[in-house]
């Protein structure tokens, strides 16, 4: 390794930080600002906005990347860089991974317990699908959210028709119908194999951002949960992740949502920590050994 390792930090692309712009951006500065007082004066940092990059002079002489973007030309970019060498974290295919569409089949098998969906164009006519009893989620099918409108529930089929129509409306070309599942929903938090974190939300209803009085205290085999979050982690190829899950009365833990680098907001300084060793000894080590303690 070179005496001056280059680091690049890319922030998320602002349409892409539904509500989160802030804490997205804080993340990112506070694991740069570790890495950068960890290693001292030998390493030297350059963030870009990737709404700026059509102006920018790209450099590909990078060490190390810390890339919270998705657009597919900075994903394009990301690509140059590995095949040079650069260590990248999240590498942009883990990033293309987690596109909804993509997610949802890496996570069909039933050891992933993610509920039952299917893909769905907005022009399609559907007039069979599986029982829900507490309804559908349809979900926009590229990215994760760009806006509130992406993620809406039905109660029952008859309401699917104009629900497309409004996806189709504003330009999303497909979805994902997936099984409503209710309980308790937590969002979790995630470095590879290295690191996890468990917040309690609230009791899951019909609207994505209002929980309800719940049971923080369900009985539930969390090891189980965070040994599950790490296999997938895994099979995405996820350094830095997060999602949510929920339990059911029944202690069954259902994965409905797996995205690369949130916001941390929670815990966001040790997170923070963690993801600078693992990246440190990403570079150091190389790939399969990310874990080694220094």
């Amino acid at each position: 390794m070179s005496a001056n390792i280059k680091v690049l930090g890319i922030y998320r692309e602002e349409m892409y930080s539904n509500r989160a712009i802030d804490a997205d951006k804080a993340i990112l500065d506070e694991v740069l600002s570790y890495f950068s007082f960890s290693l001292g004066q030998s390493v030297v940092v350059t963030k870009i906005r990737p709404e700026d990059i059509a102006h920018t002079v790209l450099d590909f002489s990078y060490n190390l990347v810390f890339s919270m973007a998705q657009e597919e030309n900075i994903l394009a970019y990301l690509d140059i860089l590995e095949s040079r060498g650069a260590i990248v974290v999240n590498s942009s295919k883990a990033i293309r991974n987690c596109y909804r569409g993509k997610l949802s089949e890496k996570l069909s098998a039933s050891v992933f317990s993610y509920p039952r969906f299917i893909q769905l164009k907005v022009e399609q006519v559907l007039f069979e699908i599986f029982d829900s009893r507490d309804g559908y989620w349809i979900k926009r099918g590229d990215f994760h959210s760009v806006t509130d409108d992406d993620v809406v529930h039905i109660q029952n089929i008859d309401e699917l028709s104009n629900a497309l129509d409004n996806f189709k409306k504003r330009g999303v070309g497909e979805v994902i119908l997936q099984e409503s599942i209710q309980g308790e929903l937590f969002k979790f938090y995630g470095v590879r194999d290295s690191f996890f974190n468990l917040r309690y939300m609230g009791k899951t209803g019909h609207h994505r951002f209002n929980t309800l009085p719940g049971n923080a205290d369900i009985k539930f085999d969390q090891f189980q949960l965070e040994k599950l979050v790490h296999t997938v982690a895994n099979t995405l190829d996820l350094d830095f992740f997060g999602g949510d899950c929920i339990i059911t009365e029944e202690a069954r833990i259902y994965l409905i949502d797996f995205n690369d680098w949130p916001s941390f907001r929670t815990c966001r300084k040790i997170a923070a920590e963690k993801m600078v060793s693992y990246a440190h000894n990403k570079l150091k080590y190389g790939i399969k050994n990310a874990n080694v303690i220094i």
